[in-house]
């Protein structure tokens, strides 16, 4: 997962353990969100790849761990940023 240089205006300080920083939205914001990865781990447990796993499925398991905030246009940005991390995600565990 990647994470962003120092002072590149992400929410949380780079060298946090258990933060992974997404793009989100159509400026392409960087937020820090935490336990991703268990979230990514807990679909793969549950053979729910990108391509299978809704929208509602990625934001309300993520939402468990992070404030995403309750507007359905904003809910939309977080799931596409989401799908694309666990899609480089799943990539990357089939390489390893």
């Amino acid at each position: 997962m990647n994470k962003p240089p120092a002072g590149s205006g992400a929410c949380c300080l780079p060298s946090a353990k258990g933060i992974t920083y997404i793009r989100v939205g159509p400026d392409r914001h960087i937020i820090g969100l935490q336990k991703l990865e268990t979230v990514f781990k807990q679909l793969l447990a549950m053979s729910l790849y990108p391509d299978e796993t809704t929208d509602e499925e990625l934001v309300s398991m993520a939402r468990r761990f992070n404030y995403i905030p309750n507007k359905p246009s904003i809910e939309v940005d977080y799931a596409m940023a989401l799908r694309q991390a666990y899609t480089a995600y799943c990539f990357q565990q089939a390489r390893e």
